[in-house]
């Protein structure tokens, strides 16, 4: 099968490569043999980058076998927008719903299986995430402090 690409299409399809290379690698050093088939298509795909004018824009090392984005790429790079955008709502989300959970198994605490109710608990646990999300919508890290307990040792 052969797909043609303007470049418009191209520098899309970059972008987005990009987009997942960060969510499949952001967080490891090297990666693991899972996302190699990923990899290996971000290369082909990258193979391309001259020919499709972004020849400024990444550069190869055959030492790696791999294509990277220049400094000055990097720098300006419109993706990092969404990826950004993206850690922020994930952070916040993730944030809110694990201390929904915590206070919810808080309430809890007397009876170790919770609410009888599973539609109940799920209520319970959807108005705390909410209070959490406007809280955090309203005053951000300054609605946060960390108090160590006594019981933690380091």
């Amino acid at each position: 099968m052969k797909i043609n690409f303007t470049k418009q299409e191209y520098w899309a399809l970059v972008e987005m490569l990009l987009i997942a290379d960060w969510v499949l690698h952001g967080h490891e050093a090297e990666p693991g043999d899972a996302t190699r088939p990923y990899e290996a298509l971000r290369k082909k795909v990258l193979s391309h980058h001259k020919a499709m004018g972004m020849e400024e824009e990444f550069e190869y090392s055959p030492k790696d076998d791999d294509y990277y984005e220049t400094a000055d790429y990097e720098a300006r790079a419109p993706h990092t927008r969404f990826i950004d955008a993206y850690d922020d709502q994930v952070f916040w989300s993730q944030l809110a719903e694990r201390l929904a959970a915590r206070d919810l198994a808080l309430e809890a605490a007397p009876d170790p299986s919770g609410p009888a109710d599973e539609e109940a608990r799920l209520t319970r646990l959807f108005e705390l995430t909410e209070r959490y999300e406007a809280l955090f919508a309203e005053s951000g890290l300054d609605s946060i402090r960390c108090i160590p307990t006594t019981s933690q040792t380091h």
